[in-house]
C-alpha cells in the first residue's frame, strides 16, 4: 500500500467514525467517490459496505447507532488510552505524550477533542509518514483491538471502519503493541 492510499484511507476512517450530522450524511456521495479512488483491496470493500448500510439509515437511527455503539459502551470508546486507563491519572501523561508526540511531527490538536480520540490519531496518521504513524499506533494497538473485538460487522456498522482501520496498521507493519519502554 503507498504511502497516499494509507494516508486517505486513515482519513476517511477519521471522517467515518466522527459523530454522523446532516453533512455527513450529504457528504457521503464525495465519501464514496474518494473510497473509489482507492485501489480494490479488502479495505475498500469493506468502507463501501459501511457507506451502503448508513445510507439506508435515517439521520435519527445513525445517530442512535452511532451514541449507542461510542457513547454509551465502554468497552467500544473512541478514547483509546481510557481502555487502559480509565480515569486514572495515568492517563493524563498519555494525552500529554501525544499531544506533544502529535506537536513535534507538525500536527496540531485543538481543545475540541482530547489528542486519544480515535478520529483525532487517524487524522494524524492520514497526515504524517508511516515511520511517525507507527510508533503511535504500537504503543495503542491492544487498545484499538480490544474496540474493534467488541464490534461485529454483521451487527454494527462501525465494525466495517474499526477492521479497516486494523488492516491499514498491518500493512504499515503495526502488529503487536510495544511496551512504553520499546516504543520510539
Amino acid at each position: 500500500m503507498n504511502n497516499t492510499n494509507r494516508q486517505l484511507t486513515f482519513q476517511l476512517c477519521s471522517y467515518l467514525l466522527n459523530y454522523p450530522d446532516q453533512e455527513f450524511v450529504d457528504s457521503m456521495p464525495e465519501v464514496l467517490e474518494e473510497i473509489d479512488s482507492l485501489p480494490s483491496s479488502e479495505m475498500k470493500s469493506e468502507l463501501q459496505n459501511y457507506c451502503e448500510k448508513a445510507k439506508k439509515l435515517s439521520l435519527t437511527k445513525l445517530v442512535s447507532s452511532y451514541i449507542n455503539t461510542f457513547d454509551f459502551g465502554k468497552k467500544t470508546n473512541l478514547y483509546i488510552t481510557y481502555m487502559s486507563n480509565g480515569e486514572q491519572r495515568e492517563r493524563g501523561m498519555e494525552l500529554l505524550f501525544l499531544k506533544n508526540y502529535y506537536k513535534l511531527h507538525g500536527f496540531n490538536v485543538t481543545d475540541k477533542e482530547l489528542p486519544d480520540y480515535l478520529p483525532v490519531m487517524l487524522e494524524f496518521a492520514g497526515q504524517v509518514d508511516e515511520a511517525s504513524m507507527k510508533p503511535v499506533f504500537e504503543r495503542y494497538l491492544s487498545n484499538i483491538e480490544e474496540v474493534s473485538k467488541n464490534l461485529s460487522n454483521d451487527d454494527n456498522l462501525y465494525g466495517h471502519i474499526m477492521k479497516v482501520i486494523l488492516l491499514v496498521l498491518a500493512k504499515s507493519g503495526v502488529t503487536n503493541t510495544l511496551q512504553r519502554s520499546e516504543a520510539h
